[in-house]
């Protein structure tokens, strides 16, 4: 019976993945979606069903962005899931937030489609589901009309000079300085004291959770020239803003273009890493390990782990939670079923 086109992709993944984990002694994995509250729950057990980890982990990243608690909890895992470090495969989209898990990356592979976006924190819209609006957008708001204000100002202070010589410079900068108040009391009086609050808050955090994550990858060029983290959260006019390969080669001290099987992979992969996922849409997350697991290694674990429990202590009747990272065990709370049937958290 002939295979489905389906089941051949599905082959030529496995395959490739394979010859790519054992070369390089990694785990390839595919994430697509967005960073919203909850997910990384999710994704925390997904991580410890896995039995064996190898040492590093290649990992093709798409995602719109979302919550930085969230991309930082994420990324905190994964760089202790894979202690030899993470290398970061971006094909498409890979935005705000997205880019904060990228710094926890010892290497960054960005395709000729792929695109990284300002550390840019999202701030949720008062009465509005799912919506975020940016926070560079508050900030270069802000710049705009003081710079309008400035330039209003001198308009008035050099035509009232020129049309009343005699007047002093005193007086003519008081009288300026009320015209401007005039025309622009009502646009500033919009701006809501707490967004632009909120909205420094929001870098802070960001920058902070940045800070630590690079202190494991070391890959955010700083120098007297250049501070790769400064430029990400405050060098771009806003959101959207394209980071190419190019442009983050200025920024990241390893970022290359995936070359070898790790393109060939991409290039089979197509959409699911390049179109970010999203909730929205009603899409599921793509989150998937592509290479297999290695079947003698978590055997021997097993057997390990039964011969330690039958040297004659009274067994636990409550089920163990699933075998994860040893490093990141007990980071949430992981639910565990007991014999009466009814959940409590361990």
């Amino acid at each position: 019976m002939a295979k489905s086109p389906e089941e051949v992709k599905r082959q030529k993944i496995g395959r490739l993945a394979d010859a790519i984990a054992k070369k390089d002694d990694c785990d390839v994995l595919i994430f697509n979606f967005g960073l919203e509250g909850g997910f990384e729950e999710h994704v925390y057990r997904f991580l410890a069903k896995r039995k064996t980890k190898r040492s590093k982990l290649l990992l093709f990243l798409t995602t719109e962005g979302g919550q930085a608690h969230v991309a930082y909890r994420i990324a905190r895992w994964l760089q202790d899931a894979y202690p030899g470090g993470i290398t970061m495969v971006v094909c498409g989209w890979c935005k705000s937030a997205g880019t904060l898990i990228c710094i926890a990356a010892r290497r960054l592979l960005i395709a000729d489609t792929g695109e990284l976006g300002p550390l840019d924190v999202q701030i949720a819209k008062a009465d509005e589901m799912w919506e975020r609006s940016s926070g560079l957008v508050v900030e270069a708001a802000f710049e705009k009309l003081q710079q309008e204000s400035f330039k209003l100002f001198f308009k008035h202070l050099m035509d009232i000079k020129e049309q009343a010589g005699r007047i002093t410079f005193k007086t003519a900068a008081d009288l300026a300085a009320h015209m401007v108040i005039g025309q622009t009391h009502d646009i500033f009086a919009k701006i809501d004291p707490l967004t632009v609050g909120e909205d420094y808050r929001s870098n802070l955090i960001a920058e902070q959770y940045a800070i630590r994550l690079n202190l494991k990858a070391n890959n955010i060029v700083q120098s007297h020239r250049v501070d790769g983290l400064d430029v990400l959260l405050r060098g771009y006019p806003g959101h959207t803003f394209v980071i190419d390969r190019e442009e983050a080669s200025r920024l990241f001290r390893h970022v290359a273009a995936p070359i070898g099987k790790a393109a060939e992979l991409a290039q089979i992969l197509g959409n699911d890493v390049i179109v970010p996922r999203s909730v929205i849409r009603k899409e599921a997350p793509k989150l998937e390990y592509l290479n297999a697991e290695d079947s003698r290694t978590a055997k021997a674990k097993v057997a390990a782990k039964g011969a330690a429990k039958g040297g004659g202590r009274r067994r636990s009747r409550r089920k163990a939670a699933p075998a994860g990272p040893a490093n990141i065990r007990g980071r949430v709370p992981v639910r565990v079923e007991p014999e009466g049937g009814e959940r409590e958290a361990a």
